[in-house]
Order: structure tokens, then sequence, then C-alpha cells
């Protein structure tokens, strides 16, 4: 670990993953993020991380990135504001007369027969590119398919369920040849008209 720290910095928890035993936090000033392993929160005692979690901690830059190395003291986060349910959908009245029994819809004339849409092209693997250790993501693998040679991810820190694509070729330029269901990785990704692509994937 490098000598440089950075002592009593305020930061906020990312996310927090206790069945996983570390985490991310983020500055408050807004200049980056830091990495949390639970072994600096031995020493604290019972205590519980979640979102928005206010810290006051010792930052240690280290040749995979910033990481905790000191929590000084903690502030629970705020309660989450309760959504207001959404108002049910009226149905659109029909657009007859009132008392009216002979009204009749018109009757549309049937339109142009709609051409099949073209099948997506398969997507080519990007070329591997230099990328900073701050920069990788952590998730699990939800599939991988040894047919198609290809699978999806779950990064932790998203709950939209669309997953990012990686395929073999990915694999390989990242030193590996197969990875398992549920097995926890590491990865970089890049947005795309077909969804988030995995340029690099690593094991955690």
């Amino acid at each position: 670990m490098s000598e440089e720290q950075k002592q009593q910095v305020t930061a906020v928890v990312k996310w927090y993953k206790a069945d996983k035993g570390f985490g991310f936090v983020r500055f408050a000033d807004g200049s980056g993020e830091a990495f949390l392993h639970s072994r600096v929160l031995a020493s604290l005692g019972e205590v519980s991380l979640t979102e928005g979690t206010g810290l006051v901690c010792d930052i240690a830059e280290t040749p995979k990135g910033p990481q905790v190395v000191a929590i000084h003291s903690i502030t629970p986060a705020d309660p989450a504001e309760v959504k207001a349910a959404r108002a049910p959908k009226q149905r659109r009245q029909r657009q007859t007369e009132v008392g009216d029994p002979q009204a009749v819809r018109p009757v549309q004339a049937p339109g142009p027969a709609r051409e099949p849409k073209p099948r997506r092209a398969e997507r080519s693997a990007p070329a591997l590119m230099p990328v900073a250790s701050g920069e990788m993501i952590y998730g699990t693998v939800r599939w991988y398919n040894l047919d198609s040679q290809s699978g999806l991810i779950d990064p932790w820190d998203d709950e939209t369920g669309i997953g990012v694509y990686f395929d073999r070729a990915i694999l390989r330029q990242s030193g590996l040849e197969v990875v398992a269901d549920g097995e926890d990785v590491r990865f970089v990704a890049v947005s795309g008209d077909g969804g988030p692509t995995a340029l690099r994937v690593e094991l955690v």
C-alpha cells in the first residue's frame, strides 16, 4: 500500500454488500470514489452500511486505486422518501352520443401489411481498450451459454435488470476461457445501440 494518504475525508456510501464484504464510497466533494473492504469495519463492532450513509474516513492510494483504510465516524442515511402511488389510468370513453342506441363505430380500412423487422446483426467483439482500475464495475454472471458463447452480467449497483452483454472473445481478451453462472466478476462496459457491452471481464 502506498504511503500517500488523505485523512479525515468526508464521503457517502455508494453501495455496500454485507454478504460480499465490500463496496464503494463516493467523496462528498465529487472528486471520485474509493473501495471499502469489510476488514476496515472490524474495529467498529456491529455496524450496518446502507446507500447514503455518511462517513469520515482516511483514504490511501493503492495500485488498485483509492481505498478506505480507516473510519472515524458514521452518520446514518436519511430515511428514503415514500413515493406517491400512481393514480389508476382512466378508461377512454367511447365517443358516441348518449342515448343513441344506433351509434356505430366507423369501420377503418385495413392498412398496408407491415414488413417483418430485419434480424439484429450479431454483435462483434470490440477491441480491448486500456482503462483505469477506478472504472471497474462489480457484478455477478447471470448466465453464460456455451453454445452461443455469450452471456449477461448483472451489475451490483444497477436495478434496471437489463444486464451487460459479453462473449467468448471478450473473455479471451481478458485472459479467461469460461465463467460460471453466479460467479462474481468485475468489468468495464460501454453503452451501445444494443445495450451495454463489456470490454473487459475479470474474476473477483
